[in-house]
């Protein structure tokens, strides 16, 4: 388009559109700029996942189940490398999230997850776990103010916890019945999932 022919443009976009038009298009410009630059595109997803993100729904009784030998004996790594065995986690019930940095779906629901932490660190294990490097990790939990011994490293993962996608997330009660199982982004703050939380710590 040359010189002329973009001013005419400019023109008749100003001259035609009102001026709420004008607005959502440059709104929507921006917003696609967002996601086109690297910094700011995990951070803009994320927004727009948790505004559209809904509360987990919980298992039937029928479709609860048991964790397995192979999930107990699973090893995992604090942020300073201390080895923690996952079965001796089943003092209190436990909340099992699988996330990464790089994930827009897990940036956008870990607000939830750490307001959920906050009301019931003394009663719930929180445990998310991450393939990703500890500098990695510690990095994004010192950027939002995270407490960093939420935060665990991965080995092998059980077969029983696997999973084709992140965020997954599980919630176990002190038996070691997964009576949550929630693959996607979910609002964790939410009076649903409280209930829950509050039912297996009476239990």
């Amino acid at each position: 388009m040359t010189s002329p022919d973009f001013k005419k443009f400019i023109v008749n976009y100003f001259s035609k559109k009102k001026w709420y038009s004008i607005v959502s298009d440059v709104v929507f410009i921006v917003f696609i700029a967002l996601l086109i630059i690297p910094s700011t595109r995990i951070e803009v997803s994320s927004f727009f996942i948790k505004l559209t993100s809904f509360p987990p729904s919980t298992l039937e009784k029928n479709e609860q189940f048991k964790i397995n030998k192979q999930a107990e004996s699973w090893l995992i790594y604090d942020m300073k490398g201390n080895q923690v065995l996952f079965s001796s986690l089943n003092e209190k019930p436990v909340f099992l999230n699988f996330w990464a940095t790089w994930c827009p779906p897990c940036v956008a629901e870990m607000p939830g997850i750490i307001e959920l932490h906050e009301k019931y660190k003394n009663e719930v294990n929180f445990i998310l776990v991450s393939n990703e490097s500890a500098e990695k990790v510690l990095s994004f939990a010192k950027k939002h103010n995270f407490d960093e011994d939420l935060f665990y490293q991965n080995t092998s993962l059980p077969a029983i916890f696997s999973s084709q996608s992140i965020p997954t997330t599980f919630i176990i009660s002190r038996e070691g019945m997964v009576v949550v199982s929630e693959k996607g982004a979910a609002r964790w703050n939410s009076s649903r999932t409280e209930e829950v939380i509050k039912k297996l710590i009476s239990n």
